[in-house]
């Protein structure tokens, strides 16, 4: 009797013996490159997807990545993607079991009027390491910060100009002609007052790299709404600002 109560002990004890479980977690812009260190990173979490429970949270931190790697060259089947200094976030986790989780990522964290969630969800596998690449993750979208006019900026000009800093989601730069070529994108400033739409008008280029603007000529006094967005049809990317703009 007393054996059987040790090995039933023992048999226990190894059941719920934990292993240490490398995850590595990346978060790639769509059509560009790894969300890093100068965006401030992405909001990484892991979480136990039956209970809820946080497992492990934290920025990637890092470069953008290699350039070839990311957006020059085709991707190949088992190809890593990531070189050494990539953003990433990087946890070990104590694991008795397979575990379903739920991984997101949301940035980039130094924009928050831009800042979109990516997410999945897998099952992690006690001493079974998940690195190099990692768990990828692609953040969608473009970060648009408007520059000008400044919000609720009372105005008595005849015109307004409105000025917008537009950016992949990982800094990457947009010109005409660039690597990210503003040539095939769309940038427009949409002007409401109240519900009505009054304006829709094509931003162009300023000559200062990820910078569009356009000029407004109010009819009326009153407050302006402005939403800035991008649209690249090749991609699907989308991404917005919005302000106002009070005009006497």
């Amino acid at each position: 009797m007393i054996s059987f109560i040790l090995l039933m002990a023992i048999g226990t004890q190894s059941y719920a013996q934990t292993k240490a479980t490398k995850v590595v977690v990346r978060a790639k812009a769509k059509d560009a490159k790894f969300i890093g260190s100068s965006m401030d990173g992405a909001l990484i979490m892991i979480k136990n997807a039956n209970t809820g429970e946080v497992l492990a949270e934290g920025r990637t931190s890092g470069g953008t990545g290699d350039t070839n790697k990311l957006v020059r060259q085709p991707h190949q089947r088992y190809g890593q993607l990531s070189t050494q200094g990539a953003a990433k976030f990087e946890t070990t986790l104590q694991l008795s079991k397979p575990t379903f989780v739920t991984v997101s990522a949301m940035g980039p964290m130094s924009q928050k009027q831009s800042r979109l969630t990516s997410s999945t969800q897998l099952w992690l596998i006690p001493g079974k390491d998940i690195t190099g690449d990692g768990i990828l993750l692609e953040v969608p979208g473009f970060a648009v910060d408007i520059l000008q006019p400044q919000v609720h900026e009372f105005d008595k000009k005849k015109t307004i100009t409105i000025t917008a800093n537009v950016v992949m989601m990982c800094g990457c730069p947009i010109s005409p002609g660039g690597l990210w070529d503003s040539n095939q994108m769309e940038f427009t400033a949409l002007i409401k007052k109240g519900d009505q739409e009054v304006a829709r008008q094509r931003m162009e280029y300023t000559g200062k790299t990820s910078t569009f603007k356009t000029d407004f000529m109010p009819k009326d006094s009153g407050t302006y709404q402005i939403t800035v967005y991008g649209y690249d049809s090749r991609t699907a990317n989308t991404g917005l600002d919005r302000t106002t703009v009070v005009v006497q």
